[in-house]
């Protein structure tokens, strides 16, 4: 998740940026510099003047952020223009229809530079307190390995307390990241720095304008980034410089920060629910190893050596899991397989949009036909379900999933007035039709099968607490749970999962008389 930095190729990080652009060429990133807080043109002229000229060959466009909704004068607004011209800058002011905060300015930007072509963007003070010279190192870490927010790490280390930073502020500053780092799984130096560069595809899934007006959206900005998995880059950049006021305010911004922290905690354990961050991940399913999940309890609902038709099959999640005991899998979802990212486990593939009836170019040959939180995405449900029936063998089995809508904590919820639907869980932003144990089997009923078995999973501990679901706590806790699971399902289990035969002929198992000529 966090790292250093790459290692240094050229001891001089301007030689090296010049390499990097010249090996490109033409495929060099679109790179757009945003400018905060500049104190006036003569400040802003004079910070401008300082970025090296590798870096200025770089740019695409240096915006110049309005902070206030009083307009620049002309004077003013030529001379901004007339200092870009003057280092060969194509140089933007973004006025602002309001006055702005830290946070406020920032989320002005970033809608700037998420509705343009740029492939990063650099966030930086115009009045020289992020010093212009680092830039070249800064971009070196961000141009190399995978896109990644790469951060300014002033350096606060006990040992080496830069001139002029008083002790107590230092310290300070060490609790708090300590505490941070402990709360989000990081490793950070500095969650304050405002001296950044953000990879724009990023910005485009994190929802920024939810964030605080206040300097707390930094803070934000790394946790949206860490649970949005985007790798984070610290690159040493001494002198310290401050970022926060002095005194009680300065504090209070650090406080703040860390209080953050405990709220994305808090989040993640569904005690609070944040919109800012229900960040788009891209793939919202993963394979979910504990024995007391849907996947594994699906998996050893069926036999070796059958064959089974997932419908709604995702990436192919089941069928690795599968082929160990032998199976084969074919898969059917609605991605067309030149885009889709397929498990190579899977024996076919047929893309169908699962609203509409399958006409699936197989015959009556599964021993298992699986459905797995599917059908609460669904509004031609039933349909679906009937269908499935063609493809099963005699003596075939349904094998059903999806999420328990009355499960306690959502009662609790509802209790205190709070239905918020998310990227991932029961309130999945994309269900269209949420079910209680009794309405899932009545509706698989009403599609002609009987309900043979049912099994109950325990709450999804190891995506909660982010674990590989191998951890003895997290496997204790699921056990522990899905005995509450098992014993009252309508109350505590997370999802129902039905075993279910055919109880309705087909039209095409009907044997009729053969015609005589």
């Amino acid at each position: 998740m966090k790292d250093k930095g790459p290692p240094e190729v050229d001891a001089d990080p301007v030689l090296e940026l010049e390499r990097r652009r010249a090996e490109l060429a033409g495929d060099f990133p679109r790179i757009a510099l945003c400018l905060f807080q500049w104190g006036g043109s003569e400040v802003l002229g004079t910070m401008l003047a300082r970025i090296p000229p590798a870096v200025v060959a770089c740019l695409q466009e240096v915006v110049v952020v309005q902070e206030a909704a009083t307009s620049l004068s002309a004077e003013a607004s030529e001379a901004i223009h007339a200092r870009g011209r003057a280092l060969g800058l194509k140089l933007s002011i973004l006025r602002q229809p309001r006055d702005h905060s830290f946070g406020g300015a920032r989320k002005a930007a970033f809608e700037f530079a998420t509705g343009r072509d740029f492939d990063h963007v650099i966030t930086m003070r115009g009045d020289g307190l992020h010093p212009p010279e680092a830039l070249p190192g800064l971009l070196n870490a961000a141009l190399s390995g995978p896109p990644s927010l790469c951060v300014a790490a002033r350096v606060h280390r006990l040992l080496h307390r830069p001139p002029g930073l008083p002790l107590a502020r230092m310290v300070l500053h060490r609790v708090a990241t300590g505490l941070q780092n402990r709360l989000l799984g990081l490793g950070l130096e500095d969650y304050h720095s405002g001296y950044r560069i953000y990879p724009v595809h990023a910005l485009r899934r994190i929802p920024f304008q939810l964030d605080a007006n206040e300097r707390v959206f930094d803070t934000q900005m790394v946790i949206q980034c860490r649970a949005l998995g985007l790798p984070i880059k610290e690159v040493d950049v001494p002198p310290s410089w401050q970022e926060y006021a002095s005194g009680a305010r300065g504090l209070r911004e650090v406080l703040l920060a860390c209080a953050e922290a405990i709220d994305y905690r808090l989040h993640q354990l569904h005690v609070t629910r944040r919109g800012r961050y229900f960040v788009d991940r891209g793939v919202h399913y993963t394979l979910k190893q504990s024995p007391t999940g849907s996947h594994m309890q699906i998996v050893d609902a069926i036999e070796p050596g059958t064959r089974v038709l997932d419908l709604g099959c995702s990436q192919g999640l089941l069928a690795r899991p599968l082929l160990e005991k032998g199976v084969r899998v074919v898969g059917v979802d609605s991605a067309p397989p030149e885009t889709a990212v397929l498990a190579d486990e899977l024996e076919a593939y047929h893309a169908r949009d699962l609203e509409e009836p399958l006409d699936l170019p197989l015959a009556r040959e599964f021993d298992y036909v699986v459905i797995s939180d599917v059908i609460e995405h669904l509004g031609n449900r039933v349909p679906l379900l009937r269908e499935a029936r063609k493809y099963l063998k005699a003596g075939g089995r349904l094998v059903i999933s999806t999420p328990n809508v009355a499960l306690w904590f959502y009662r609790l919820s509802l209790l205190v007035g709070r239905f918020e639907y998310g990227a991932r869980g029961v309130l999945d932003e994309t269900h269209v039709h949420l079910f209680t144990r009794a309405t899932f089997r009545r509706e698989v009923e009403k599609a002609g099968f009987h309900v043979l078995r049912e099994r109950r999973t325990a709450l999804p501990f190891e995506v909660v607490f982010e674990s590989t679901g191998r951890s003895r706590l997290i496997r204790n806790a699921a056990d522990v749970y899905h005995v509450l699971a098992r014993a009252w399902p309508t109350m505590f289990a997370y999802q129902i999962i039905f075993e279910a035969e055919i109880t309705t002929l087909d039209e095409d198992s009907i044997e009729h008389p053969s015609e005589a000529g």
